[in-house]
């Protein structure tokens, strides 16, 4: 019998190669999809955008409602967690009452703003994959084309603006809420006095930490969104491409969170802000 000849398998160098043209395929695609967004809502603002103001108070209701439980609790236990770990060292030195300090500074200026973004990454980022995955694999995108409708301005602006318009407002009730967690160690298990722990807060607390914390919020916003409605609006034809697509978008977003958060700590660092 005549032997059947051996797969040759990629080298290292095409496997990088392949890889690197991958990536740049990747970029690519999100700045066309940037673009796009960018146009689309330009068109809203001078009014020639095909914009339902229904659907878009939807969204926004669902972008707050279905999140704000998750987002309670979560910063309600970040808070704790923060004042128990502060106060193990802050203990050796009888300086407990800086755990106030720690959890305000921490929650308002960085923590309540990722939390909430990796919550709305996990809850509205996925269903934002799922929902316009299955209109892709339904052919429901195809048909918005067809009739003359832009798929971005019908059904990824009004999520965009949702996300932008909602993660802020998030944002400043999980400060509320962390710092309240916070309180709630401190006066309890820690024996600290109430009025104490509240005025050192308002000291160390500044306006520019809460700015900063929505700078955070909105950038999140932005990126949670526009992952979500990238790999729903790109995902094959099937049912395991809507499951691929869901899952991207929450890596995607937690990931571009990580990345963002990086970015504007080392831009505030310079700053001095």
């Amino acid at each position: 019998m005549q032997s059947q000849p051996l797969l040759k398998s990629a080298t290292f160098l095409e496997k990088f190669g392949n890889k690197v043209w991958e990536i740049g395929e990747s970029i690519r695609q999100v700045l066309d999809f940037l673009g796009d967004i960018v146009v689309s809502t330009y068109r809203l603002l001078i009014g020639k955008s095909h914009f339902r103001r229904n659907d878009f108070l939807l969204i926004v209701e669902r972008c707050g409602i279905d999140t704000l439980l998750l987002v309670s609790l979560i910063s309600l236990l970040v808070g704790m967690i923060l004042a128990f770990v502060g106060s193990i060292q802050l203990k050796m030195f009888g300086a407990q009452i800086y755990v106030a300090d720690i959890v305000g500074i921490a929650m308002i200026r960085v923590l309540s703003a990722v939390m909430t973004g990796i919550i709305v990454s996990g809850r509205i980022g996925a269903s934002f994959g799922a929902e316009l995955g299955m209109m892709q694999a339904g052919e429901e995108i195809d048909a918005l084309k067809t009739l003359g409708v832009s798929p971005i301005e019908f059904l990824v602006v009004p999520r965009v603006l949702a996300l932008v318009l909602m993660m802020p407002i998030l944002t400043i009730y999980a400060d509320f809420m962390g710092v309240l967690g916070g309180f709630i160690i401190s006066t309890l298990m820690l024996h600290l006095n109430p009025i104490e722990y509240w005025n050192h807060t308002q000291h160390a607390v500044k306006l520019s930490y809460v700015w900063i914390g929505l700078i955070h919020s909105l950038v999140f916003g932005i990126i949670i969104a526009v992952a979500g409605c990238l790999r729903g609006m790109h995902c094959k034809r099937d049912s395991t491409g809507v499951g691929d697509a869901t899952t991207a978008a929450v890596v995607t977003a937690i990931t571009g969170i990580v990345i963002a958060t990086a970015i504007i700590t080392f831009i505030c660092q310079i700053l001095e802000v």
